[in-house]
């Protein structure tokens, strides 16, 4: 139905009294001429004249044409088909795809014809027409119930959708709670579950617990949790629970599995003895009349390191520190300590140090070093290996020579304002905010703090230091019973380099005067507040993988078949700032033929690719930076397509929430069984009705061309009638 109106600013009565004025002046203007013409064309000229007034007189009212259409829009239905392979899953109740052909055939939805919108989903929600149904594949790796319910809300917003219908098992693995969205779309969802809802006879491999990052040799534990339902043959209940590593088996455990017990876990001692990524193996045996043995194994990636972590010591003398520090430093395993302690003059006791040795260091330790007699060549060697991001830790001692040491001020937490030999024993005043920083963690509770300046007081210089801004002051200085705000230790990580500051030394009096003492007074709980102090030290400047030029991954370590993998990268240059002209290039190895990908450029620095069509098994992946036509970095890692079946978790309906779905947003649930009456049900809805739509559209007439041009046309053919008959 369609209606039409013409408005105006001002009044209509106004509009016709001055169109009867335009036309009585062309009256008046041709009652008589010069020369005089026929009574036709006096007819025809007032007219024109008559015509184009009017024209112009209607536009001075800013006329406007409104429309009006109003049009009836049946009420619509959401068709919304799980398309995940938990749908192809056999239980007691039967062939579950058997059961989603008897759903769309007993709720007649399609009858609805194009009232009826039908869509497949699984891990994203894609349209299909009605012939497609027959020619779903139920190969969805994934479930998202989430994004089906927000698919109706978007296209409610087009179509008057009044209703979804989702015909699923309700078990979901990715996204968000379906509860959720469905209360927040405010429209009825009717649900039709398939599958049984009881526990079949299952086991499963839910978890696998372990560090990301292992050294060789290391001993790492390894949480394997189980899911187990329907086992109730006691002579069937025992199964073995093997962990592979890189597909070898390296340990195995016995478990009894009991019907009155559903959730079994297991821990495992791996040691690895080869460096590099590691797939880690989860796998239980299936037993007889098992629903699937697709999830009775899960994998899981670690990377074992190298053992040895290379520490170079420079000492400008030999003294109890350097005798604590370094027996600490050896203990620690997986640690190899070099030392270059100095003699009288420029000589070494052990060896000289040399670029070979400092090339293969992974942290440098000074102790009091420099001294007035330290070759400027091993101190310039010193910041060449710091400028390329080696970690220092710096611990000062009376005979230290700041003037030299001003060549490794660019990596120190601090810049040296003066100094002189001048000692005297401090005490270390730690505040409890300085607490979460993880240098200073002894047990890890608020007591850490009363540990720390309850130490034995340390030697001290008139050192006088300017902290960095971007350093931060674990310690301070107390003198007797006096605090100053004289650094003691401190910390500074800035452009990818790490360093720590102790300007005190003495400290083995921490371990002697400290915990020796109270450990002989028969206080064994004591902490070596020195040791875990230095190891906590040692970790942090160590833990540098964060701080890569280059930094290549997949998304994710385990893909299902068929899915996309995803290689993202990140290049920076020497100050962490992203490059953005960089060529990424990443290689896949391990499939039926090498694969090459050329990584697209998304901003900030990073870098993406997708590789498709992989087969399942396992990859390895190496991929190489240049920037402007030279090599500049390079990173590997592993990733396997096929092993994870989520689909095979929970294998039983999710008929809980599928009941409070249906309920919560006013529609119903159903059983393929019960799917007849749905149809039915649906017409019934007070809110599943036709609505009405109107359409209002307005036309400013004043403001069209065409009435100016017609105004314009007019008066000049009046003009070119008038000249053609000599009028005057």
């Amino acid at each position: 139905m369609n209606s039409y109106s013409l408005g105006i600013s001002g009044s209509w009565l106004l509009v016709v009294l001055t169109i009867l004025c335009a036309l009585g002046l062309a009256l008046y203007s041709y009652y008589t001429t010069i020369p005089p013409i026929s009574t036709g064309k006096k007819s025809f000229l007032i007219t024109l004249r008559t015509l184009a007034l009017s024209l112009l007189i209607i536009a001075l009212f800013e006329p406007i044409l409104s429309l009006v259409r109003s049009s009836i829009d049946e009420p619509q239905l959401a068709v919304l088909l799980d398309n995940s392979q938990s749908m192809t899953i056999r239980d007691i109740k039967g062939n579950r795809l058997e059961g989603f052909k008897n759903a769309l055939t007993s709720s007649n939805v399609l009858s609805l014809n194009d009232a009826a919108h039908v869509a497949k989903f699984q891990d994203n929600v894609l349209s299909i027409n009605h012939a497609a149904i027959d020619s779903l594949k139920f190969d969805g790796q994934l479930t998202d119930i989430s994004s089906a319910i927000r698919w109706i809300g978007e296209r409610a917003d087009n179509v008057n959708l009044q209703a979804g219908l989702l015909i699923t098992d309700g078990a979901f693995n990715t996204g968000a709670n379906p509860l959720y969205e469905a209360e927040m779309l405010g429209k009825p969802l009717y649900i039709i579950g398939i599958g049984d809802s009881s526990e079949p006879k299952d086991i499963a491999v839910q978890t696998i617990i372990t560090n990301e990052i292992t050294y060789l040799d290391a001993s790492v534990p390894v949480n394997v949790n189980i899911k187990s339902a329907g086992i109730t043959d006691e002579k069937d209940s025992e199964t073995k629970l093997i962990l592979s590593d890189n597909g070898i088996m390296v340990a195995e455990q016995t478990i009894r599995l009991r019907s009155e017990q559903n959730i079994y876990s297991a821990l495992f001692d791996y040691h690895p003895k080869i460096e590099g990524i590691h797939k880690l193996i989860a796998s239980i045996a299936p037993k007889n009349g098992e629903l699937t043995p697709k999830n009775n194994s899960l994998s899981e990636f670690i990377n074992v390191l190298k053992q040895k972590r290379k520490v170079v010591l420079f000492a400008g003398a030999p003294s109890s520190d350097v005798s604590f520090i370094r027996s600490i430093l050896d203990k620690e395993k997986g640690a190899e300590v070099t030392a270059f302690i100095q003699k009288q003059g420029a000589e070494f006791y052990e060896s000289q140090p040399n670029s070979q040795s400092m090339k293969d260091a992974e942290t440098i330790v000074l102790i009091g070093f420099p001294n007035s007699s330290t070759p400027v060549s091993v101190m310039q060697m010193i910041a060449q290996e710091c400028e390329r991001g080696k970690p220092l830790l710096f611990v000062a001692s009376l005979q230290t020579d700041y003037t030299k040491l001003r060549i490794l001020e660019p990596y120190l937490p601090f810049a040296i304002v003066s100094s002189r030999p001048q000692e005297f024993l401090a005490f270390a005043d730690v505040p409890q905010r300085a607490l979460s920083n993880s240098l200073l963690k002894i047990t890890g509770t608020n007591d850490d703090a009363r540990l720390w300046n309850q130490l034995p007081p340390i030697y001290r210089t008139e050192t006088f230091v300017k902290m960095k801004p971007e350093s931060e002051v674990l310690s301070t200085i107390k003198v007797n019973t006096t605090p100053l705000s004289e650094p003691l230790i401190s910390s500074r990580e800035f452009q990818g380099k790490k360093s720590v500051a102790i300007l005190g030394y003495g400290l083995y009096r921490w371990k002697l005067l400290g915990e020796a003492a109270e450990v002989s007074k028969g206080r064994q709980d004591m902490p070596d507040i020195l040791s875990i102090f230095l190891q906590n030290t040692t970790k942090w400047l160590t833990a540098t993988d964060n701080q890569k030029s280059v930094r290549i991954r997949t998304s994710k370590k385990l893909y299902s078949s068929g899915e996309k993998v995803e290689c993202i990268a990140q290049v920076y240059d020497q100050t962490l700032a992203p490059i953005e002209n960089a060529d990424v290039i990443v290689k896949i190895s391990g499939g039926k033929s090498p694969r090459e990908v050329h990584l697209t450029p998304i901003s900030n620095g990073r870098y993406t690719g997708q590789i498709d069509g992989l087969s399942e098994g396992d990859y390895a992946f190496s991929g190489s930076v240049t920037v402007n036509q030279k090599p500049y970095g390079s990173d590997n890692g592993r990733f396997s397509v096929g092993d994870i079946a989520l689909e095979y978790q929970n294998v039983r309906m999710n008929s809980e929430l599928l009941r409070q779905i249906a309920e919560r947003t006013g529609g119903k649930f159903y059983t393929p069984e019960t799917a007849s009456a749905l149809l039915n049900d649906l017409k019934k809805q007070p809110t599943f009705k036709e609505r009405t739509i109107t359409q209002k559209s307005e036309f400013a007439l004043w403001n069209l061309p065409w009435m100016l041009a017609s105004a314009l046309l007019f008066f000049a053919v009046e003009w070119f009638v008038r000249k053609r008959s000599g009028m005057v």
